[in-house]
């Protein structure tokens, strides 16, 4: 929540997400705004939120009822509240799986009921609870980006095919300085691929692309890197993205990881949404 004299704005977001924002609010309000009279506290403790995630997703929550959750009422990235089942919802129509999925929010006090509630009334679909890895390796499969796997300090949206975001229209906006500079357009900078290792194996974790030469310290020239990387069972085989030199216009060629374990995994440079690239299993 940010208040401001006596005005009152509310920010909902993923506990994460949640954090990052009030990190950067804070960071701006200490450096940048600092005489002004705003207080920023972090509200996302105060709820609990489920994500139902899944082809009978929608189902699930059609049986506690109480609020149209159809493709109709709730399109895709659509949020709307309620009573669902009895609780005090907020219900987002977001995924980050994949899948057709709903995060619902309703205050902390009520968590536990929600979870036994949605549990009930999914036993008839067996469902069951799921972690960060298979979150990880699903949103892997869809190339959606996870914040500090995919990027860092050095990454700019450029790098993840994201100029899209950057604002054509606004005179001004911050990073529009750093984004004029020569190194950020940069046409030899490292872009986001996807990857696939030739025999189907999982490529190392942090693992560098190497090219020809040697650099001066007598060390193998290096033209990317591995930014997340996974076994995927849907695709029966390893999926990796990462950032490799002027990866979007070298599709299908083959680059070579060496490992720490003295192997070297061989890998051919794919679009980085491996499956479902039409968002039809999200948008049902």
């Amino acid at each position: 929540v940010v208040r401001l004299d006596e005005e009152t704005f509310l920010c909902h977001t993923t506990t994460g997400g949640a954090e990052r924002i009030h990190g950067h609010m804070e960071e701006w309000l200490q450096t940048e705004w600092w005489d002004w009279q705003v207080y920023v506290t972090n509200a996302t403790e105060q709820w609990a939120q489920i994500g139902v995630v899944g082809p009978n997703s929608r189902k699930v929550l059609e049986k506690l009822g109480g609020v149209d959750v159809s493709k109709e009422a709730l399109g895709f990235m659509e949020y709307t509240s309620g009573k669902l089942g009895g609780f005090d919802a907020r219900i987002f129509r977001i995924s980050f799986a994949g899948e057709l999925s709903y995060e619902i929010a309703v205050p902390a006090s009520q968590g536990r009921a929600l979870w036994d509630a949605l549990f009930e009334a999914g036993a008839e679909f067996n469902a069951t609870a799921y972690g960060t890895e298979a979150m990880h390796v699903m949103r892997a499969e869809k190339g959606f980006i996870m914040i500090g796997d995919e990027t860092d300090g050095t990454i700019i949206p450029q790098d993840l095919g994201l100029s899209w975001a950057i604002s054509k229209k606004k005179e001004d906006f911050l990073g529009k300085r750093a984004q004029e500079r020569a190194f950020m357009a940069d046409p030899e900078r490292w872009q986001l691929v996807g990857l696939e290792t030739v025999d189907g194996s999982v490529i190392p974790d942090g693992a560098y692309a190497v090219s020809e030469g040697k650099n001066a310290n007598g060390q193998r020239n290096v033209q990317g890197r591995v930014t997340s990387t996974y076994f995927s069972p849907t695709l029966g085989k390893g999926i990796a993205m990462g950032l490799i030199h002027k990866g979007p216009e070298r599709m299908g060629e083959t680059v070579d990881f060496p490992g720490t374990d003295g192997k070297t995994y061989t890998a051919k440079i794919v679009s980085a949404v491996f499956y479902d690239p039409e968002g039809e299993k999200q948008n049902v």
